[in-house]
Parts: structure tokens; C-alpha cells; sequence
């Protein structure tokens, strides 16, 4: 690109020398505090010579903007490249420590999980317990109440005979004839009424 331009700075410049060559007349040059009387080559001399120092001045004032501007470019894109590379680390930090606590939460579920079914077997077991018991206790009541079902029922059959003795001794003192009593258990008030 440079090349490029002091190449066209050559030609430019080789043309104003063929140019100025051409005229040779003598002008006048009025200016503020006067006038001078020149050849036209001597002014377009000064004039191309003024043109280039102009814009000398302006192509080094470019390059010292463009300079600066480069350098706040590169400080602004190392500080983002520094702050996107603290921003990667804090992110690695943040998925740890994201993973660490799912790790904890899976474990934890776990744990509350095999606490619950425990405390599930335990209350099954406990409930069988007390269902074994209250069946055994059933089944005492029912064994208790059979064997006194069986005891009044002996008793009752004792009853009765010793009333049938009773009254064949009396009838037997009276020579009369006994005749069979009906039979009366203790629950027969219920079948009444």
C-alpha cells in the first residue's frame, strides 16, 4: 500500500515538473501585504511543495490517530480477552460446584429414600407385631370363652342330673313316677322372645 502511494507520488510529481516546464510565462501574485512577480513554474512549484507538506501533516496526523486508535483496540481487546478468560474460570468453578451439589442432592434423595423405606418396614413390622398379638389375644378370648361355654354346659348337665336324682329320690320316698325334665341352658333366656 505505501509502495503503491509513493509510486503515485513520483508520477504526480514528474507531471507538475512537465507541466511547470510548459509554462514559463511570468505572473503576478497578489498576496495579503502585497504583490510579487514570478514565473508560473516557480508558483506551481511552491504550490505542489505546499500541497505535499499539507498533506505530509495530515498523513502523519492519520497514522498517529490510527496508532492510537490501534493500541486502545488492542489494550480494549486484551482486557476482554482477560475478563472472557476470567469469565471461563468462574463458569468451570460454577459447573463444579453445580455438579458437586446435584451429586449431593442424588445422594441426599437417597439416603431420605432408604431412611423412609426403612421406617416403612419398621412400622410393617410393627403392625404385623401388634395384628399377631391382637390375633393371639382373639384367640385366647375364644378359647377362654369355649372352655367356660364347655364348663356352664357340664355344669348345666350336672345341674340337670342332680335335679333328676334329686326328684327320683323324692318321687322314689313318694312312689311317684318321674317324668324327664326339659333341658335349660343359661343362654336360653336369648332364644326366648
Amino acid at each position: 500500500m505505501r509502495t503503491l502511494l509513493v509510486i503515485l507520488m513520483i508520477i504526480m510529481v514528474i507531471a507538475l515538473v512537465v507541466i511547470a516546464l510548459l509554462n514559463s510565462d511570468v505572473v503576478t501574485v497578489n498576496y495579503l501585504f502585497g504583490q510579487i512577480t514570478l514565473n508560473l513554474f516557480t508558483v506551481i512549484l511552491w504550490s505542489v511543495l505546499f500541497g505535499v507538506v499539507g498533506m505530509t501533516f495530515f498523513m502523519i496526523y492519520r497514522s498517529i490517530h490510527n496508532y492510537i486508535k490501534t493500541e486502545s483496540e488492542r489494550a480494549l481487546k486484551k482486557e476482554l480477552l482477560h475478563r472472557l478468560k476470567t469469565l471461563e474460570d468462574e463458569n468451570r468453578q460454577l459447573e463444579g460446584e453445580l455438579s458437586m451439589l446435584q451429586r449431593e442432592k442424588k445422594l441426599a434423595a437417597e439416603k431420605i429414600r432408604a431412611d423412609l423405606e426403612a421406617e416403612k418396614n419398621k412400622l410393617k413390622d410393627e403392625l404385623a407385631r401388634q395384628q399377631k398379638e391382637r390375633d393371639e389375644e382373639v384367640a385366647r378370648s375364644l378359647a377362654e370363652l369355649e372352655l367356660e361355654k364347655n364348663a356352664i354346659e357340664e355344669l348345666e348337665r350336672l345341674e340337670g342330673e342332680l335335679n333328676r336324682q334329686i326328684k327320683e329320690h323324692k318321687h322314689a320316698e313318694t312312689g311317684e313316677t318321674v317324668l324327664p325334665l326339659e333341658k335349660k341352658g343359661i343362654f336360653d333366656f336369648l332364644k326366648r322372645g
